[in-house]
């Protein structure tokens, strides 16, 4: 009999192919491994997906875990980043009775058109009952900007609206500049050379016919780089189109952070445009819900 044992998370070295009220079907990179874990990362089985979602089913009816809302929202982190870097964001997203997902893929281990295969059978797994709504923080944007445009299939998964925060739809100039050294592209994985401007501007835009909203919040640390990159005289900086351009509802909040997804402003809107598909006016005093205390001012 397997034991049952915490788990990091798997969050660079297993990508989430099965997720249901948190409890998640993770695949490994290498050897393709499939395991359950439950919402506390807990390791629940392993063995085939069939096996482990067959398992999976024996706990729902054990536990009595409560059937997922009808809509669902899917977040995306950015490059180099986990799952783990969306939580103040998927937990204010939850007080919209909505079903929230955060979606794990190992960013600098593979190529965006592997991150595309694993979202779509992510998506073809899944069982979403009405609307499907698709958040991407930073790179995120050009692996759904690849699904959608790679797949004549995507009306299946009822996308409502999707919404960028912090973008890099024309590319990454900083990615340009690294991916011209070998350490870095070895640093970084086969990711790094697709979010470059000369790559990201051979991707089509999303879909006119779904609803696509931007929020700029740029960190600290992103205003601080862009100062230091504009040292390098001799680098070329290649970044058209702008980035307004990839959608018609934009929303851009002043206050820079070191952490934007924690950003109550940032936070608010998201919540606004998934729910009602527009951003709140400066002049608007809306608020969380008191019992989520960590986005409180």
């Amino acid at each position: 009999m397997k034991l049952d044992f915490f788990t990091l998370g798997g969050r660079f070295r297993w990508e989430d192919i099965y997720n249901y009220q948190g409890w998640r079907i993770q695949r490994h990179i290498e050897n393709k491994r499939y395991r359950l874990l439950d919402s506390q990362d807990i390791r629940r089985d392993s063995g085939s997906f069939i096996h482990c979602k067959e398992t999976l089913l024996k706990y729902i009816n054990a536990y009595e875990l409560q059937a997922p809302h009808e809509d669902t929202v899917i977040i995306l982190h950015s490059f180099a980043r986990t799952k783990n870097s969306v939580q103040y964001l998927a937990e204010a997203l939850k007080e919209a009775n909505i079903n929230v997902i955060s979606v794990n893929y190992a960013s600098i281990y593979k190529n965006l058109n592997a991150h595309t295969n694993l979202l779509t059978q992510f998506l073809q797994n899944i069982e979403i009952k009405r609307n499907l709504y698709i958040i991407n923080v930073g790179a995120a944007c050009l692996l759904t900007r690849k699904l959608l445009n790679s797949s004549n299939n995507y009306h299946h998964y009822h996308i409502a609206r999707v919404l960028d925060i912090n973008p890099i739809n024309s590319g990454s100039d900083l990615a340009e500049l690294l991916a011209s050294s070998k350490i870095f592209r070895y640093i970084f994985g086969p990711m790094l050379s697709d979010i470059t401007t000369r790559k990201a501007a051979n991707l089509p835009k999303l879909p006119q016919d779904i609803e696509h909203g931007i929020i700029f919040c740029p960190s600290t640390m992103q205003k601080l780089t862009k100062k230091i990159l504009s040292r390098f005289d001799s680098f070329p900086f290649l970044t058209p189109p702008s980035e307004k351009s990839y959608a018609d509802n934009t929303k851009t909040i002043h206050e820079s952070t070191f952490f934007p997804l924690e950003n109550r402003d940032l936070l608010l809107n998201c919540l606004q445009y998934v729910t009602n598909g527009t951003f709140i006016d400066d002049d608007d005093d809306l608020v969380l819900s008191e019992n989520y205390l960590p986005i409180e001012k």
